[in-house]
């Protein structure tokens, strides 16, 4: 992406966040706080490029054909973030850039944190997560990493913060299929918020996919794979899973843009009320063109939906839970894996939980 530069002082990107945040800002602080927040997420496009390009070299001596994407955090998302957590500042959040690595197994997933461990580049790891030894409440697993970022040809971007997520193919399909279902019903499931129901399903969804990967070193849980198949079973039919996740899939029209074959970025603009995705792809010479169409998407959402929003949109006029995320891939096909929940696809996750209920919902 283009190499911006911080034409705000800290400060003022701080007082951005708060005034976004605040229950009645003037149109002319609202337009000034979205200058600097848009300022502060840009200059961290050009070091996230390097940062990823450093994760696809050590993917390729651990897992060669894993997915690897990167993104720039939406900017609904960064808001929520400052919202929960109100001691934070803006200029502290150390995920606004990040980058992921989807891997087959928990031992990949590991062996890649070790090479970070072992590097000797300038950039730094701050600190590690690992949500797989001690999940979320949610369910959610996988491993993150703090990154510094240090250069000494680009000094302007050091210190700036990333995050590095690296996860298996399994927790990627969990935690895809709770961002789809969020996203259709419009609760914050990911963030444990939401309908008791759902939320109980993925929690132990997640768990019958962790015991599905550990195979001999089971996890040292209290409730039996029995036990969980046969609550799976009886919370899936009261919600209809199978029912309806596929059919969000199978209603989905997804258009996409002339050139993706040769786009470095992909624009995804997703209406599950209208069971539609917009989908425009960018060279790498239009990385420019494309952040300034994200940031024009974002600005038109609202901060504290629902209510009309998108006005420079007629089509989504009158939809309050549109999402947009700017990612850039290798390829449109890599988009779909790393993004199912843009596609409202949660085949593989239905899959890998019937199959596991299959197995065991006769088990002791």
């Amino acid at each position: 992406m283009a190499h911006d530069t911080l034409r705000f002082s800290r400060a003022s990107v701080d007082r951005a966040g708060r005034t976004l945040l605040s229950e009645a800002p003037s149109p002319e602080a609202i337009e000034s706080a979205w200058d600097a927040l848009a300022n502060w997420r840009s200059i961290h496009a050009f070091p996230l490029n390097t940062v990823t390009m450093d994760l696809r070299q050590k993917v390729r001596r651990v897992a060669p054909g894993a997915l690897v994407v990167q993104r720039l955090k939406r900017a609904r998302s960064i808001l929520s973030k400052l919202a929960k957590e109100s001691s934070m500042r803006l200029t502290q959040m150390q995920d606004v850039g990040g980058c992921r690595a989807v891997v087959e197994t928990i031992e990949q997933v590991y062996a890649l944190r070790d090479q970070y461990k072992k590097s000797r580049s300038l950039h730094e790891i701050v600190t590690e997560d690992d949500y797989i030894a001690a999940p979320k409440q949610s369910g959610y697993r996988s491993l993150h990493l703090i990154y510094r970022f240090r250069s000494m040809g680009h000094p302007q971007y050091n210190k700036l913060m990333f995050e590095v997520q690296l996860r298996t193919r399994t927790q990627h399909a969990w935690a895809t299929a709770v961002e789809t279902v969020g996203a259709v019903i419009g609760q914050a499931l990911k963030a444990s918020e939401g309908e008791r129901k759902w939320l109980a399903y993925f929690q132990n969804a997640a768990l019958a996919l962790e015991y599905s990967e550990s195979h001999a070193r089971a996890p040292n849980r209290e409730v039996t794979r029995g036990v969980l198949a046969r609550t799976l079973l009886e919370i899936g039919k009261q919600l209809e899973v199978q029912k309806k996740l596929s059919g969000y899939r199978s209603a989905l029209r997804a258009t996409e843009s002339q050139g993706s074959k040769t786009a470095a970025y992909f624009l995804l603009v997703l209406m599950p009320d209208q069971q539609q995705l917009q989908i425009k792809s960018f060279s790498r010479n239009q990385a420019e063109e494309a952040y300034k169409e994200y940031e024009l998407y974002e600005r038109q959402l609202p901060l504290n939906p629902p209510g009309k929003q998108l006005t420079l949109f007629s089509e989504l006029s009158d939809y309050s839970g549109a999402q947009a995320v700017l990612v850039g891939a290798d390829s449109l096909r890599s988009i779909r894996e790393s993004y199912p929940n843009y596609y409202l696809d949660t085949e593989v996750f239905l899959k890998k939980v019937d199959d596991f209920v299959r197995r065991y919902r006769r088990a002791a």
